[in-house]
Order: C-alpha cells, then structure tokens, then sequence
C-alpha cells in the first residue's frame, strides 16, 4: 500500500480560482440563505421542556442488584449483536445501536409487554453511568482528531469541510420549517428547533468513519487521509455549531447567549493556549517518575471532569468539555498509551447509552404512511444534502469524480455522534421524541451505507490512484 507521499501528480490541476468560488457556492450562500431563514423565526430562548413527575428514588443498596443484572444484560446483548455487525461488515457500533433498540419497546416490549430491564427508580443512576460512557467518548473522538492531517491537506480539506456542513443544514433548516414542523415540541423555541434540525442532518461520524475506513484498508490512503481530515473539519464545525444551539437554548435572553457564547471560547482559547502547552511541559516530569502512567491517568480523568463541569457551568453541555479536553491532550507517548487506559471505561458504559436510546425509541410508533414517508425524504435529503454539498465542491477544487464520490459517501456516516447529539436535543426539548425516532432511523440507514458505497464507488481499486496529489 503506497504511503502519503507518493501519490502520482494531478493530472488536472485546479485554477486559483476554483476552491474560493466552490468556498463561495457551496459554504458562503447556504450558510447566509440559512442565516436569513432562522433569523426571522426567532421567538425565545429556551426550549421550555416541562419538568416531568418525580420519581421517588429507593436507597442505592435496594436497586443495585438489579441494575447490576441489567448492566450485565446490556453489555452481552451489546457485544453479540455488534460482533454479528462486523460479520456483516458493518462498524461494531451499528450492532451496538441495534443492540439497545432491541432492548426497548420495539421488541422486547413488544414480545413482552410491561416488561422493562430498568425500573424507573433506576434509571437515574443508569442515565449518570451512561453520560460518563459519552463524556469518556468525547474525550477520544478529540483526542483522535487527526490534526497533522488537517494541516496537510490545507484549502480542500477546509473548502469541502465547510460545504459539507452548510449544504446540509441549509437541507435540514427547509425540511424543518416544512414537513418537520409539525413535530417541532410544544414551547419549543422555533430558531433552537430549525437549527438542530440543521446540525442533525450536517453531523459527520468521524470516530465511526476511521474505522470503517480502517477495516477496508483505506485509512493509510491518500483518499482515506482526505475524508478523514475533511470529517475532522466537518466534526469540529458541527460541535460549534451545537454549542451555539444550546446556548439558545439555555439563555434566557439575547444577552445571556451572548454571556456564554463569550465565556465558551474564552474558555476554549485557555484550554488551547494555556492548558495545552502546560500538560506539554509535564510531560517529561511525569514520564519520569516510577509511577507516572498512573499520575498521568489520574490527570487525564480530572481533565475530562472538570471540563465537562466547567462547560455544563457555563451553560453548554458537559460533552464540549470532555472534546475540548481530547483535543489539548499530547498526541505522543506516554499520554496516547494511559488515555486508552479510559476508553476502557467507554467499551462498557457505551452500551448503557444505546440501551438508554433504545427505551426512548418505539419504532411501532411510526405508523405506515405518514411516519415511514417522513423517514424517507429525511433519509432522502440527509443523503443528497452531503453527496450535493461534498462532491461538487470537491470536484472544483480538483478531485476526479471517483473520488468526489469517494468523500461525499465518507461524509454520509454519522453514527454515535449523531446519536448524542440527537439525545441532547431530546432532553433539551429541542426535538420531540417522534422526531427522535425519525432521524434515529435516519442514522442508522446513513451509517449502514456508508461502507456499501465506498465499495461500489472504489471496486477492487488502489485508493490513492484517485485522488491527484495536491495539498
């Protein structure tokens, strides 16, 4: 397999001009059509989710045995149905998905009715496990955010990036002042609504995509360095985005967006330019101690802890902190060794996640007609609003088609990410659980396709014989 570097020279090179007008067409006016769309529908901050009834919670020694049972339910239910997925040649996560939908309404409620792994006592301590297993996540999808090949493929990667975002949201900012407007939750502000429909349809699974990338021996290819350089761009672009959305949401007034929006990138720029060169510096301290991997382990875990807080303090969520905490990490040894060391915790707390997903999904629940029709055109425009808004700009910026193609089916899968950030949406009360549903099923048809198109589009091909060797 031939490395980066030895790709063959473009055999057409673009003219200075084509990746500023394809910046210009595809990034610049769906972002400002978009802009004007929302902006006119502004009509609250919040969200305005009702507070449901409390459930008495019974002491923690009376609902451990059986959480602990269920625990064990989940994670064997989880890991055979994702094996059965990679047999497949399906990304372990989709099984995983699958795994929980199944542990839901949708079949096990339906084979036995009333019957539920979790009590509703429990659930509040399944629901804490659970966020911990997606702060643990976030933390890796930034610490596996390739930033050596987003330097390296400079302008495409950046110009097919954004278009990948705009395209989409502006696909999804449509569909949600149209067929998805009767789904958007009472109270809910419509701007928060319209944009998280947006972001839905934008998100990008750049941890799922190396994988699969990986899987069909694609990663160490030029045209698997470009897609995940241009997912990463993609990745970063839709968290800042999200971020806006849930300071609307939480902000009670113009200013008090503004408050957090401020006070998350100062945030951010300390994290960056204070925080990361520090943890550089300590590197060589910490390595050289006879227990530094396990001093290293314990900063990382205060890393991730005090970021989410510090975010969810703000007024964002906890997850942008724990990403924000991944991309401040070293890259090199010994901090890549002991951040494995909590993805352990992940592989297991994951899972409790996706079967927290799969209570909340009732697939029954989308009659025939109205219901399925939704799906499609959601599932219909999600897919035409990446291919549209990826392939042609990269075609402009110099890509052959094959390859264009390539990339816009990368982009295509959104995986878990999106699934955390459809279930921030839901428990914001930005999205209503029919909509959930809808672009649940979405997310998984996107995600299953991903690998299928790549094999149609590069057949038994050397990948990096496609793709001309700009930077």
């Amino acid at each position: 397999m031939s490395v980066l570097t030895t790709a063959p020279p473009a055999s057409r090179p673009p003219g200075a001009w084509r990746r500023p007008l394809s910046y210009l067409l595809f990034t610049v006016l769906p972002a400002i059509t978009a802009f004007l769309l929302v902006r006119p529908t502004s009509g609250g901050g919040g969200a305005g989710r009702p507070p449901g009834p409390s459930t008495p919670v019974p002491p923690v020694d009376v609902i451990l045995p059986g959480v602990l049972l269920g625990i064990a339910v989940v994670v064997v239910v989880s890991q055979l149905v994702g094996a059965l997925a990679v047999r497949l040649r399906q990304p372990r996560v989709f099984g995983e998905i699958i795994a929980g939908i199944l542990l839901g309404p949708t079949v096990l409620g339906a084979v036995s009715p009333g019957v539920s792994l979790f009590t509703p006592s429990m659930m509040p301590l399944v629901d804490a496990l659970a966020q911990l297993g997606v702060l643990f996540f976030m933390f890796r999808v930034g610490r596996e955010l390739p930033m050596s090949l987003l330097r390296g493929h400079g302008t495409t990667a950046v110009v097919v990036g954004h278009a990948g975002i705009a395209v989409p949201f502006l696909a999804g900012v449509l569909l949600a002042l149209g067929p998805l407007a009767a789904l958007r939750p009472a109270g809910a502000s419509v701007t928060a609504f319209v944009m998280m429909s947006g972001i839905a349809l934008s998100v990008t699974a750049f941890p799922v995509l190396a994988r699969i990338l990986e899987e069909r021996s694609l990663r160490d290819t030029r045209i698997g360095a470009l897609g995940m350089a241009v997912a990463g761009i993609t990745d970063v672009s839709a968290w800042c985005l999200l971020a806006l959305v849930m300071a609307t949401v939480r902000g009670t007034s113009p200013g008090g967006v503004v408050r957090t929006v401020l006070l998350t990138a100062v945030f951010a720029a300390l994290m960056w330019w204070v925080v990361r060169p520090l943890l550089q510096r300590l590197t060589p301290v910490l390595a050289g101690r006879a227990r530094g991997s396990a001093a290293i382990v314990v900063v990382l875990l205060l890393l991730v802890l005090l970021c989410a807080a510090i975010t969810d303090a703000i007024g964002i969520s906890p997850i942008f902190g724990a990403f924000i905490a991944g991309l401040v990490v070293p890259r090199g040894e010994p901090w890549g060794e002991c951040a494995v060391r909590l993805d352990g915790s992940a592989n297991w707390l994951l899972p409790l996640f996706f079967a927290d997903v799969g209570f909340k999904t009732d697939l029954w629940s989308l009659q025939l007609g109205a219901g399925w029709l939704t799906v499609l055109a959601v599932v219909a425009t999600a897919t035409a609003g990446k291919l549209l808004g990826v392939v042609l700009p990269a075609r402009m910026a110099g890509l052959d088609t094959r390859s264009a193609f390539a990339v816009g089916s990368m982009m295509n899968c959104r995986g878990l990410t999106e699934i955390i950030v459809l279930q921030l949406g839901l428990s914001a009360g930005v999205i209503s659980q029919p909509l959930f549903t809808v672009l649940l099923v979405m997310t998984l048809v996107t995600t299953a396709m991903t690998g299928p198109l790549l094999g149609m589009v590069l057949p038994g091909r050397t990948a990096d014989t496609l793709l001309p060797g700009h930077r």
